[in-house]
């Protein structure tokens, strides 16, 4: 007899490491997978995932860089948002009372250094002027007719001492010829060699020219006299030189006072607050507008802690809030020589019962520079970021 067939056996399953046996549906039996099979139906990763997994790694690089970028940029860096752009704001104002005939310019109106800017009525200047140069005539006159009298005076005082010395000499002569014979005669009379008449008569003579020396003498001390008046002329002319100089001045003074009332631009600039209108009446010292210089500075005010990284001629970084997309260069051409608080009205006190500490601030003018600024309408009063770097 031969042996029976053997019953078909029922596949193995694979050994399930999770412990959960075989897994069935309603279809059949299911083979877990092995491990280090694929299983046919698990979808492969897409390219989309590929790239996400490395934009992670290349955000992190990008962040990493641009933080030690900013460090390296900043590190060392003091800066300051208390700054302003600060210009020269003249006042013009008139130096002589009067009336304003005209304005020639109007608000925001830019000007150059010399243009004129006002008239005044200029009436009672030009007639103080013409009386000025009349007085200066007159005095002129006068100090030219003194001057040529005490020359005259001169001349004449020092001819009639020259004559009044040569008679004084004559005098002298026949004087000694006079008493000499008088001496002569005399003896001889005494002798009887002359008639006593003769010797009279000599006596006589002597005595005469006795009176004509002492005349002599008068008439020199009168030349001397009138020499000494001649001394006064002189001094009458210098007063009358000095007077010269002072109606000169008078008229210098007058002719400033015309120029003065046309008021000019003293510097180049533009107008601003103009209060000047035609017809209206104006005091010396009163302001009529203002000037503002086109070449505006920067002046920050940093903090006391960062003052040891300020230095003259240090180069600086300006940001304006009115351009946010320029970055102006200028450098620190001035440090104050004091806090702010010290520069106030009323200065704090810190010797007082109630003390607060706070921060000072020092203000470093800074110039810009003059191509950057070059056709850009910057005006006093703009606010700005400052930053310097340490040295």
């Amino acid at each position: 007899m031969g042996s029976a067939p053997l019953p078909p056996q029922a596949p193995r399953t694979p050994f399930d490491p999770a412990g959960n046996g075989d897994r069935t549906s309603a279809e059949g039996t299911q083979q877990v997978p092995s491990v280090g099979t694929e299983d046919p139906d698990t979808p492969a990763p897409s390219r989309g995932t590929r790239k996400r997994n490395w934009l992670v790694p290349l955000l992190v690089l990008a962040g990493l860089g641009a933080g030690g970028a900013w460090i390296a940029s900043n590190w060392g860096i003091e800066e300051t948002d208390n700054a302003q752009l600060q210009g020269r704001l003249t006042e013009i104002s008139s130096r002589v009372p009067g009336t304003i005939v005209r304005v020639f310019v109007d608000d925001n109106q830019e000007v150059k250094a010399g243009q004129p800017l006002i008239l005044l009525d200029d009436r009672d200047a030009g007639v103080r002027l013409y009386r000025a140069r009349a007085d200066l005539e007159q005095v002129g006159r006068e100090a030219q007719a003194m001057g040529t009298q005490a020359g005259a005076t001169l001349s004449n005082a020092r001819a009639a001492q020259g004559i009044a010395m040569a008679d004084q000499q004559a005098a002298s002569s026949e004087l000694a010829r006079s008493w000499a014979d008088a001496q002569r005669l005399v003896g001889l009379a005494q002798q009887g060699g002359v008639s006593r008449q003769e010797a009279e008569r000599a006596v006589a003579v002597w005595r005469k020219a006795q009176a004509e020396y002492t005349h002599s003498q008068a008439s020199a001390q009168s030349a001397q006299a009138r020499i000494q008046d001649v001394g006064v002329d002189r001094s009458k002319a210098q007063a009358a030189g000095a007077k010269v100089a002072q109606a000169q001045a008078a008229l210098a003074e007058a002719q400033l006072q015309l120029s003065y009332t046309r008021i000019a631009a003293p510097a180049p600039g533009r107008i601003g607050a103009r209060r000047a209108e035609p017809g209206r009446q104006v005091q010396p010292g009163q302001p009529l507008m203002t000037l503002v210089d086109t070449q505006p500075w920067v002046e920050a005010n940093f903090k006391e802690t960062q003052l040891t990284a300020l230095h003259l001629g240090q180069a600086a970084e300006v940001r304006l809030d009115a351009f946010p997309d320029r970055v102006f260069k200028g450098r620190i051409t001035g440090l104050a020589p004091a806090s702010g608080a010290r520069f106030t009205l009323l200065p704090p006190d810190n010797a007082t019962g109630n003390f607060t500490k706070v921060v000072q601030r020092i203000t470093a003018r800074i110039a810009l520079d003059p191509q950057q600024t070059k056709g850009l309408r910057l005006v006093p009063g703009l606010s700005a970021n400052v930053r310097v770097r340490r040295r």
